[in-house]
């Protein structure tokens, strides 16, 4: 049996492992959020403002990774920053109150952006030297690991384990890990260019990756919604239970996963852009159907019609900023910064549509997002080409 490309060489294994590794440690802490605001004595309000430390480390953080993934090249800064974020991990489980929380959790957000931005950059670096594509499978293995870290974790709160105990285990194991995987791997021959004198302090979705990043700003609005506000939609518009109306999310995840351990071959028969502007078409029928369906079974499909449809969009996206005329890691910190800003910032957005028009109403934004991510992609993969 032919293993997949991503198996196939140890440096490739090497290259998909960060990707596994960091979704496990989110769903592990993730998974744990409720026990972390019972803990803390937080409301639901005072949550989310702790919550808003991580996503302001996650923006800040990306914007300052490209360059010094430029200067010290994408598989040091990987496995430094996984060693890092998995000490991170640690630190909401040692959190007592609302300033500690949010201050752990801008670390966390921070160490998650670097790892974020540096593993693609890293992948993307692999795919250049071996001539193969991996970059969707290594995203397949991030959604995979998310849903080993939730399952260990709701295992964990099961048995009572605490969380100081739960956390500080998985982030000594990972942080241990990572610097002990860090001693055998070398980067691949001409993998990143050298930093000069026109590198930026701070990587900014301008030039040609503008495009790829108002396309990426566009697809992780639709795909934060579909976190946010999925199974809220089937509860309010088509009356589902609570544990019916998870199904929606359930659904847009496996289907996923699943798709973007298929889409390296979809790559390389059809192209990014192609591939991009099919799903995204494919996203906003799903979305499409969401909003007219009668009854909640048609709805899910509709949830993992778009899973399916976007979940080649970011890896292509980060793909063509690895190969524009800038150093890996500064085009795809450019890209994901303008992503995380999407994602942060389209929840509310769509909350506020709901507030004055509906939830359906809201949904119609989302496939008008998905149709311009559908008609850009041309023009922005050509722009970075050219």
């Amino acid at each position: 049996m032919t293993l997949p490309a991503f198996l196939r060489t140890p440096r490739l294994r090497s290259a998909a492992l960060p990707f596994a590794a960091n979704g496990i440690l989110y769903g592990t802490w993730a998974s744990r959020i409720p026990e972390i605001q019972t803990r803390t004595g937080l409301s639901e309000g005072t949550l989310g403002l702790a919550l808003l430390g991580l996503a302001v480390g996650l923006v800040v953080s990306a914007a300052a990774a490209g360059p010094l993934v430029a200067r010290l090249g994408a598989h040091r800064v990987t496995l430094v920053a996984l060693a890092l974020f998995a000490l991170a991990v640690v630190g909401p489980g040692l959190a007592v109150g609302l300033g500690s929380l949010a201050a752990v959790l801008v670390g966390l957000g921070l160490t998650s952006g670097l790892l974020d931005v540096s593993m693609n950059a890293w992948a993307a670096e692999v795919e250049a030297a071996d001539g193969t594509t991996i970059l969707g499978a290594c995203h397949g293995s991030f959604s995979l690991g998310g849903m080993v870290g939730a399952g260990l974790g709701g295992a964990a709160a099961a048995l009572g384990v605490p969380l100081a105990l739960h956390f500080g285990a998985c982030g000594l194991a990972f942080a241990g890990a990572a610097l002990a995987q860090g001693l055998g791997v070398r980067a691949p021959a001409g993998a990143a260019p050298e930093a000069d004198g026109d590198t930026p302090a701070v990587a900014l979705p301008t030039g040609p990756v503008a495009g790829l990043a108002a396309l990426a700003f566009c697809g992780l609005i639709v795909e934060g919604a579909m976190a946010d506000w999925g199974a809220v939609f089937l509860r309010e518009v088509l009356a589902a239970s609570e544990a019916v109306a998870a199904l929606g999310f359930a659904a847009f995840s496996a289907c996923m996963a699943a798709a973007r351990f298929g889409s390296d071959v979809a790559t390389a028969r059809v192209g990014d852009a192609r591939l991009v502007r099919l799903g995204a078409a494919l996203g906003a029928v799903g979305l499409a159907v969401c909003i007219v369906a009668p009854a909640v079974p048609l709805a899910v499909v509709g949830f993992g019609l778009v899973g399916l449809g976007f979940a080649a969009v970011v890896p292509a996206l980060f793909r063509a900023a690895s190969r524009a005329p800038l150093p890996p890691g500064v085009g795809i910190a450019a890209v994901a910064g303008a992503g995380y800003l999407g994602f942060l910032a389209g929840p509310p957005v769509i909350g506020f549509v709901a507030e004055a028009s509906g939830l359906r109403t809201s949904f119609a934004l989302l496939v008008a997002l998905a149709g311009i991510v559908a008609a850009g992609s041309g023009a922005a993969f050509r722009r970075v080409r050219a």
